[in-house]
């Protein structure tokens, strides 16, 4: 059990140094916002949201832009510090603080993440609620289809 901090650091830093790398072989720096703009339209249509839900729901993203940009930013910045602290072979206490720190902006983005969710909620009507929800289920669906075939081809490759 005295490990499980050590783990839980080595796994923090894990994702935190995959994700770069994944972004740099998917072709380099990408607009994180690239999808996000056909993806509300595609939803707002298919929720059939009036002129009045579209605004708000703009007015709404509006407003989350600089908080949003502001910790993405302090979040590069965070990523950038741990790659130079491992590079330069720092102690596991730095390495641990920086986790943390990189921890804390995670959960403060999944927080935003809920509460602007609630936002869209708080606009919909009933039956735009149960759409949403029946987007959602169909979503994880095929999300979940996607990992089978996926996990499938892996096996059929060993």
């Amino acid at each position: 059990m005295k490990n499980w901090k050590a783990m839980a650091g080595g796994l923090v830093l894990a994702g935190a140094l995959a994700v770069p790398g994944m972004t740099m072989a998917a072709g380099g720096e990408h607009d994180p916002h690239h999808f996000r703009g056909p993806m509300i339209e595609r939803m707002a249509e298919e929720l059939d949201l009036t002129e009045g839900q579209k605004a708000q729901l703009k007015a709404n993203r509006e407003a989350n832009r600089e908080a949003h940009k502001a910790r993405r930013e302090e979040m590069r910045a965070l990523h950038e510090q741990l790659r130079e602290a491992i590079d330069s072979g720092a102690d596991q206490a730095t390495l641990d603080r920086l986790g943390a720190e990189l921890g804390k902006l995670q959960v403060a983005k999944m927080q935003e993440m809920h509460r602007q969710h609630q936002q869209l909620e708080s606009i919909l009507t009933d039956e735009q609620k149960a759409k949403l929800e029946q987007l959602k289920s169909e979503r994880k669906e095929r999300w979940k289809e996607h990992r089978q075939k996926r996990a499938e081809r892996r096996q059929q490759q060993q």
